[in-house]
């Protein structure tokens, strides 16, 4: 399939078209489709300045089927050449009470579990609650952060063959590169290990997927596996464990690439891997292995909202072991004493992988597995 001179949704290297050109694109992509495929066409513009959630203009019924195609860029600094691609940014419910919903490209089919009117929200802020309550846009490091997402919303005939339709017109010389992004989706999309789950905050993604045949590096089996390219993932797995002094958290992992270019404590560098305890007072205590900053630093995150409940520990450095499968062993209650301070809360509620490359929009690669919370009562294996 060749790409069409003037692609519908950009990637990182070019400059997103005008909203008018996209509108324009979207009408005659269609244009081949099946007649009756589609009940319904609506395109938007979704200013990075709109207010709470914008009513898209569209009455769903429950099993409806619905695929958005965006386009723009979610500035946070222009100076620091930071942004968010679409998908990131673009949130969804149906009615006025959620719950609501992100796709994890920038082309997403669902089918709407209950009727309403669809609303849209273009938010990179932090969730309140599954319904789409929030505390406030953050605000942007520099004044000239501005930036919205053109949508197109297509609703499909109960009747309609979606991948099919979608394939036949990416078949098509002219076609717009999306098209063949959202059959490849709908087709592969993965789905998160047995157990874990992708949280709220910062939302669904595509970048970890257990592996179970018989490994050949020394590592474990079954493992977690981390690939991500200008992407975010947070996964938990939901725990109920007393915290003391006794407690460690052990874990093998082998980092491939760290997705930083540099140290991590600011904004436009905050990239990294690492495996996370959550606590039942709100707060968590993350160790990464770190590109530029020396092991047992840390720093509570950079990133606003979660600077008041995230906070950072670099358990390696460098590049000299990458590649490597390692062993790690951490006591949770001295390390929160050290890094977080106060009193320790009482239990541990979740273990996280996370993965960050959104702000330099690079890749990372790395492998999680025999990962154990141990007090003084034993072992409590977690994976």
């Amino acid at each position: 399939m060749k790409a069409a001179a003037s692609p519908i949704v950009a990637d990182a290297s070019s400059q997103p078209p005008s909203y008018e050109v996209f509108e324009a694109a979207i009408k005659t992509s269609l244009a081949p489709l099946a007649a009756g495929a589609i009940t319904a066409l609506k395109s938007l513009y979704l200013s990075a300045d709109v207010g709470p959630w914008q009513d898209a203009g569209v009455e769903l019924q429950a099993g409806d089927r619905v695929t958005l195609v965006l386009s723009g860029r979610s500035w946070v600094s222009k100076a620091h050449d930071l942004y968010f691609e679409p998908w990131l940014s673009v949130w969804a419910r149906i009615g006025a009470r959620g719950p609501i919903f992100r796709g994890t490209r920038n082309t997403h089919t669902f089918t709407a579990q209950a009727p309403g009117r669809l609303q849209l929200r273009h938010y990179s802020g932090l969730w309140v609650g599954s319904d789409g309550g929030y505390a406030g846009d953050p605000a942007p490091l520099n004044p000239d952060a501005r930036g919205g997402v053109a949508v197109a919303i297509l609703v499909w005939s109960a009747g309609a063959d979606i991948a099919a339709e979608l394939q036949q017109i990416a078949q098509q010389a002219a076609a717009p590169p999306w098209f063949a992004a959202e059959v490849a989706r709908l087709q592969a999309a993965p789905a998160p290990p047995p157990g874990w789950t992708y949280v709220l905050n910062p939302g669904p993604a595509e970048i970890y997927r257990e592996v179970r045949e018989a490994p050949h590096d020394g590592g474990p089996q079954p493992r977690i596996e981390l690939r991500m390219r200008n992407e975010v993932g947070l996964l938990k797995k939901a725990c109920a464990l007393d915290l003391t002094p006794q407690t460690r958290l052990r874990w093998r992992w082998r980092v491939d690439r760290l997705p930083s270019a540099g140290a991590e404590d600011s904004v436009p560098t905050h990239d990294y891997i690492s495996v996370a305890v959550e606590f039942d007072n709100g707060r968590d205590l993350t160790w990464f292995w770190s590109a530029g900053l020396a092991p047992e630093q840390h720093f509570h995150c950079p990133l606003p909202g979660w600077n008041t409940c995230e906070t950072h520990v670099v358990v390696r450095s460098g590049a000299s072991d990458l590649g490597a499968w390692l062993a790690e062993e951490r006591n949770v209650f001295a390390d929160y004493r050290r890094a977080i301070g106060g009193t320790p809360p009482a239990r541990i509620v979740g273990i996280w992988l996370l993965g960050v490359s959104v702000f330099q929009r690079g890749a990372g690669a790395a492998a999680f597995g025999d990962i154990t919370v141990a007090d003084a009562m034993g072992d409590h294996p977690i994976y």
